[in-house]
């Protein structure tokens, strides 16, 4: 059995597999840990690899390193941004400085399709990164997410509970202010992506395959009608950055 664990900003998605069956899994917010029902229910599942993907620092590193070592008995692996795996070439001046969260969500993609493809993940922040289909990672863009842009606006619009106001239904000018504020952000969304697109096609025939993950994902994915959700593409780039014929050992920074 093997324990992934994908350490965002604003929590923690994890997954235990059993070769290719997944077995269980569950996620917590980052300033949580997992509870002691299911330290004790993973004490118990034969975990023989702890793999982690994080972007939390090395103090939260060392936390996760503590319980994995008290309740699993197993020294878990982390997985860092580098140059190249697997066919991928990272497009960073500085690749061990891309964000890993986005590195193994590269891997993923390349690894689910011959095509070029946009990767988004939407969560904290929105993410765009360019993969031609000869595994050339052209580089990405780093947007605020939908959480992040309410709170530019709201010292501006005291009156109007902007955690409040659900998300974008469609990108058409607003007529009020919570409209105009929810339209904006997914047209924003929408420039970014069909801006990628476009500077993909320089270097591509075919147009490119879009793979969505991330907290808001699966609704960016309904909403634009373009695309495809995958919920773990992340910890499926961990699989692979990870694999049993090559390990990293210690926490990205």
């Amino acid at each position: 059995m093997i324990l992934e664990l994908d350490c965002g900003n604003t929590r923690v998605k994890w997954r235990v597999r059993n070769d290719d069956s997944i077995v269980m899994r569950g996620a917590f917010l980052t300033t949580d840990g997992f509870n002691q029902s299911t330290s004790e229910e993973l004490a118990q599942s034969k975990i023989a690899r702890v793999l982690i993907g994080s972007v939390l620092g090395d103090e939260y590193a060392k936390k996760l390193a503590a319980w994995s070592i008290t309740y699993l008995g197993v020294n878990p692996e982390f997985a860092v941004s580098e140059p190249h795996h697997a066919g991928v070439v990272n497009g960073y001046q500085q690749p061990e400085k891309l964000g890993v969260d986005r590195w193994l969500a590269i891997l993923a993609a390349a690894a689910k399709t011959a095509s070029a493809s946009i990767i988004v993940d939407c969560g904290s922040a929105i993410t765009v990164d360019l993969v031609t289909s000869q595994g050339e990672h052209l580089g990405g863009f780093i947007a605020p997410g939908l959480r992040l842009m309410r709170d530019a606006l709201s010292t501006k619009t005291n009156a109007i509970k902007l955690s409040q106001i659900g998300y974008p239904e469609d990108d058409f000018p607003g007529r009020n202010t919570v409209a105009a504020i929810k339209s904006a952000e997914l047209a924003m969304i929408h420039g970014l992506v069909d801006h990628a697109k476009t500077v993909l096609r320089n270097y591509e025939h075919q147009e490119a395959v879009l793979m969505v993950t991330g907290g808001d994902g699966e609704w960016l994915v309904s909403i634009i009608k373009d695309g495809l959700y995958h919920e773990d593409l992340v910890l499926d780039g961990l699989q692979i950055a990870l694999s049993s014929e090559k390990k990293f050992k210690g926490s990205n920074k």
